[in-house]
């Protein structure tokens, strides 16, 4: 049978707005790029100190200080065998010159039965530009396209990442980092951000055609997937699912997010072959707020997701309703209620049409 609908609990939200100026973030032009994005084939690319940047390991120009960084650019990598395909591995300390990345393809061969990350910057502090990273991994498990351990100053500018077994984007336990006009689809979570802080996603762009957008979709898991980070800001992206839903908000160690601007849609789960894909999750939504996450700031959304309450899918949720719905049988599973989300969840000025966990509803725009 269906899963019930649910009576509507309530919350009371207390508005909070995060003033943009407490995002210090340092916005670093883009690389030079190269001069035609034509990669050439390459095995896999491991530098862990100064003198690892060579035109053996990609570098096609630069001295390596901030002024002229060098460029590591056209590489068409297949070999992922070791675990990555180009990886700057500053974990000892010894990488300490300026580098950018720039066209970067992939279609990849070889891997670990594990999965392997693309491009993998472990403990980089230095301001770079990570551009045109243009891959798709097949689905292979585990696979993540662009991985940012303990790192800082690190944009991501117009990336194109698909079918990745994991995550596109994932970055964990690194600050000051932006992602601009970059499309991301994976069957896990297009972008992760876990344990970070001051995180810029998105600038102006034209929603209506997704011109200049970040696009997060096709996602098997969540569009944005934020867990225990803090001073995060979303504007002007897209983010949808086939699969679970587009925004997910999680734990208390999440603050002071803000997303402005955006469209937020859920559209699993899908029945395909037979089997129910995404996620068994009661937090099939637009937009979840869970485990303790607070001081939200949620204004100029469109949020959609694919049910009307009954189903338990509802476009914006404060925590969980208790129930999956199967897509190929039509019969609900009942598990423990995912715990909602904490104080001042500011949800005002969205267009939005069925909602979960607050009280009062949030008023809609449309």
């Amino acid at each position: 049978m269906l899963w019930p609908k649910t009576r509507t609990v309530r919350i009371v939200a207390v508005g909070v707005l995060i003033a943009l100026s407490t995002f210090v973030l340092t916005i670093v032009p883009p690389a030079t790029a190269a001069a035609s994005c034509g990669p050439a084939p390459r095995g896999p690319i491991l530098i862990k100190q100064d003198s690892d940047f060579t035109p053996a390991n990609g570098v096609v120009s630069g001295s390596g200080t901030a002024a002229d960084p060098f460029l590591i650019a056209k590489l068409q990598l297949k070999d992922l065998s070791p675990g990555y395909g180009l990886k700057v591995d500053n974990s000892k300390g010894k990488v300490t010159k300026f580098f950018n990345i720039d066209c970067v393809q992939s279609n990849w061969t070889t891997a670990p039965p594990k999965g392997a990350v693309l491009v993998w910057i472990v403990n980089v502090h230095t301001q770079t530009t990570i551009s045109q990273v243009d891959a798709n991994s097949g689905e292979a498990g585990g696979s993540v396209g662009i991985r940012i351990d303990g790192s800082s100053f690190i944009v991501l500018e117009d990336e194109s990442i698909n079918k990745f077994g994991s995550d596109g984007v994932r970055v964990s336990g690194s600050d000051h980092i932006t992602v601009i006009e970059s499309k991301l689809k994976a069957m896990g979570n297009g972008l992760s951000v876990m344990d970070s802080h001051d995180v810029t996603i998105g600038k102006p762009c034209t929603l209506r055609t997704g011109s200049g957008c970040n696009e997060f979709t096709y996602d098997g898991a969540r569009g944005i997937f934020v867990h225990d980070s803090y001073n995060v800001l979303v504007v002007y992206t897209i983010t949808s699912a086939d699969d679970t839903g587009g925004v997910l908000l999680d734990g208390s160690g999440t603050y002071n997010v803000t997303l402005l601007n955006g469209k937020a849609t859920a559209d699993g789960p899908i029945c395909e072959g037979g089997v129910p894909t995404g996620e068994v999750s009661d937090t099939i939504s637009g937009i979840a707020v869970t485990n303790g996450a607070h001081d939200i700031a949620v204004h100029g959304y469109t949020i959609n997701a694919n049910g009307n309450g009954f189903g338990g899918f509802f476009d914006i949720m404060n925590g969980g309703n208790g129930g999956w719905l199967n897509s190929c049988t039509g019969e609900s599973t009942t598990f423990r209620s995912t715990p909602p989300g904490g104080a001042n969840l500011d949800f005002s000025g969205n267009c939005y049409h069925f909602e979960f966990g607050f009280d009062p509803a949030p008023p809609s725009s449309c």
